[in-house]
């Protein structure tokens, strides 16, 4: 625990646990989660509930507590850059939910809007998170804006609110690299702005122009065209510089000023606008993809095979002491006909690399879980991912699986220009020599095979 948490100016409780792990709650909610049993950071990590966004090393959890709902940012991988990183910045040698914590605890006592902090801590093994409140009736900047009843009254009182909030924090010292639009949270009654994920964010201190550009560019290259106007982006960018100007009480900006502020934006976004982050964010709001971890990395599935899936978790077929045939059919409990492939890696030299660079190893079994996720949220048809999972049996070996619904009656084929172009689009690029595609009944071509394609986070013209 770092000695400057000690100097903040909101009381925390802090109940010490076995070797180094620790929890904060916040006081005002102290009483509410020991009533469902949050005293530990072990008991708030194994909160279950429905991961809402996903990454290699750590998640966020939708959990429900009584009648309020809380999102559980978890951490169950903190590699040592990550600490590295965030002593530099002046956080101590601590995770990722440990910093952004701090940073709500600051704009929280700054009387500044970002979400509500609830509880965060280590378990002393190397996991960690962090507990906020949901923003009830809250929906994120795409969502909003994407909302055909939203008057052109409410988007002009939107622009504004929006780039008011932005400013206000930038002039108090709060800046972030996050500023992505799906990270900034508007209330329906009222147009409330709210910004997350403030794991990033240095610490409090004036924010530079060169630093105000960028997270403005991030903010409006992660915005598709079509949910914005220019007339939009004008209205928030003169409310940004509007706010500005009357904070530092200056009377009157010059035109070319401004004009000078707006190119500099525009020409981050334009620079920026093809990363796979951001570019990501582009994309038309489909069903959102949901998964429930039943077993740690061991196991996780949608939702409606979740609901059957056998107890325990981590069981045969998925984990069998047996060398894996792979891919092969099962048959679920439900009755659905599955394909499953199962791997046994030994890779001593990648998994050392990873923990000399202080990052999660990924396993066969989850690269081509996250491919399929990758395709489904592009919007290219393929095969439906069900579940996977990944556990290391040793210091270099490790067991994994991946668990999809197969395209039904598709003959293999080859790929159209429009299928082709869509992959381009979305990051992916073909493996040389697999059969990537086929043609179903209806003379849809489909991809038919996830081990045929993988991502790239940048993709050439060649």
């Amino acid at each position: 625990m770092p000695g400057e948490l000690q100097t903040e100016p909101l009381r925390v409780v802090r109940s010490a646990l076995a070797a180094s792990g620790f929890i904060v709650v916040h006081p005002r909610h102290r009483a509410w989660l020991a009533r469902h049993g949050v005293t530990a950071a072990t008991a708030a990590l194994e909160l279950s509930g429905e991961i809402v966004c996903g990454h290699p090393d750590r998640h966020v959890v939708r959990v429900e507590l009584g009648r309020r709902v809380a999102f559980l940012k978890r951490e169950h991988v903190i590699g040592w850059r990550t600490r590295f990183k965030n002593w530099r910045a002046g956080f101590g040698w601590v995770s990722r939910s440990v910093r952004e914590a701090v940073t709500l605890r600051r704009l929280e006592a700054a009387g500044l809007p970002g979400p509500q902090w609830l509880a965060y801590g280590e378990d002393g093994t190397g996991r960690a998170f962090l507990l906020v409140e949901e923003l009830t009736g809250s929906a994120d900047l795409r969502t909003v804006l994407s909302d055909t009843r939203l008057s052109p009254d409410d988007r002009r009182v939107l622009a504004e609110r929006a780039g008011r909030v932005v400013a206000e924090l930038h002039e108090a010292g709060f800046g972030t690299p996050e500023l992505a639009a799906k990270h900034v949270l508007i209330g329906r009654r009222p147009l409330a702005v709210n910004l997350l994920d403030w794991q990033s964010c240095p610490p409090p201190g004036a924010v530079s122009d060169p630093d105000r550009a960028r997270q403005l560019a991030t903010l409006t290259a992660s915005l598709a065209g079509e949910l914005a106007t220019d007339r939009d982006r004008l209205r928030f960018a003169w409310a940004y510089h509007r706010t500005v100007r009357q904070s530092r009480k200056v009377e009157k900006t010059p035109t070319p000023r401004f004009r000078a502020f707006v190119r500099d934006v525009l020409a981050n976004a334009e620079r920026i606008r093809n990363r796979s982050s951001v570019r990501d964010q582009r994309q038309a709001a489909g069903p959102p993809q949901r998964l429930v971890w039943l077993a740690g990395e061991e196991v996780c599935a949608v939702p409606d095979v979740a609901a059957v899936w056998p107890t325990p978790a981590v069981v045969e077929p998925f984990y069998a002491a047996a060398p894996p045939v792979s891919p092969e059919d099962v048959t679920l409990p439900d009755g659905r006909t599955a394909v499953l492939a199962r791997f046994r890696t030994l890779a001593p030299l990648t998994r050392f690399v990873a923990r000399l660079r202080g990052k999660p190893w990924r396993s066969p079994g989850a690269k081509v879980a996250r491919v399929l996720f990758h395709l489904d949220r592009y919007g290219i048809a393929g095969p439906r991912l069900l579940a996977f999972g990944q556990r290391l049996t040793g210091p270099a070996s490790a067991d994994s699986f991946v668990l999809y619904e197969p395209i039904p009656h598709a003959t293999p084929t080859a790929g159209t220009p429009e299928i082709t172009a869509k992959l381009l689009a979305a990051g992916c690029k073909l493996v040389p020599g697999e059969v990537a595609f086929g043609a179903t009944l209806d003379g849809r071509v489909v991809v038919t095979s996830p081990f045929a394609v993988r991502l790239s986070k940048r993709v050439t013209p060649r």
